[in-house]
């Protein structure tokens, strides 16, 4: 596994796990999470990060993502996702890029069906 592949696939166990602070030692700490679709920036710098998952983790406990599919080129990850545990009842289909530099995530965009 490659440094790109690999900070994604930790970032993904701790997302499962809940694990707040394993899930944000995958990122840089100027991380930005952005909306694909608006180019909205939803979450920028890591304290950020740390509150908006965090609490997010503490209320959906059953929160689950499964990738169907990933795709490594260079230093950017492309996951297929089904989120599961975030909308009551319901599996969220959506992609994630990230862009990955020495070994952390330092950008990703993201869409939701």
């Amino acid at each position: 596994m490659n440094l790109p592949e690999s900070a994604a696939q930790r970032q993904l166990e701790a997302y499962n796990a809940r694990d707040i602070n394993a899930f944000c030692e995958a990122y840089t700490s100027d991380v930005e999470l952005i909306n694909l679709l608006t180019g909205e920036v939803f979450c920028s710098g890591i304290d950020q990060m740390r509150q908006r998952y965090g609490e997010q983790f503490e209320r959906c406990t059953e929160l689950h993502c499964e990738v169907s599919k990933r795709i490594v080129c260079g230093n950017v990850v492309i996951d297929e996702e089904q989120v599961s545990g975030l909308v009551e009842g319901q599996s969220v289909h959506a992609t994630a890029i990230y862009e990955v530099r020495e070994g952390f995530i330092a950008r990703g965009w993201f869409v939701r069906e």
